[in-house]
């Protein structure tokens, strides 16, 4: 028998920290992507740090490894900006197409749903 409640005990334990992991790292995970799409030009110096410290960069690398990333940088806004109406049409879409599947205390659910979402999803929006 305690044997039994030693395994438990240890189970219990294991599945906590499982659980408390998985709930860590989707409130870190949201709140870095909310703090990205809330302020892009912050991501930028971020690599060019990160790379410069893990990399160990001289001044020469790090001055063309800031040029290499600002041009990407233009090239993926020009993208977005080309892709931006598509993307929000796909999403409208999608959000239509399950509304008319659910039923109307389904839909106060998903309405209430997307509003606790909504900056997220509006932010990603912006962004596409």
């Amino acid at each position: 028998m305690k044997t039994f409640k030693s395994m438990l005990l240890v189970t219990l334990v294991f599945v906590a920290g499982v659980v408390a992991g998985v709930v860590g790292t989707r409130i870190v995970v949201r709140q870095v992507v909310g703090e990205v799409l809330s302020h892009p030009e912050t991501v930028q110096p971020r690599i060019e740090r990160n790379l410069a410290l893990r990399l160990r960069l001289d001044k020469d690398q790090r001055t063309k490894v800031h040029a290499i990333l600002s041009e990407t940088h233009e090239q993926l806004q020009g993208l977005r900006q080309e892709y931006r109406p598509k993307v929000i049409i796909v999403l409208s879409n999608a959000n239509d197409r399950i509304t008319a599947l659910l039923t109307p205390e389904q839909q106060a659910r998903f309405e209430k749903w997307k509003s606790k979402n909504g900056p997220l999803l509006e932010a990603i929006k912006r962004h596409q």
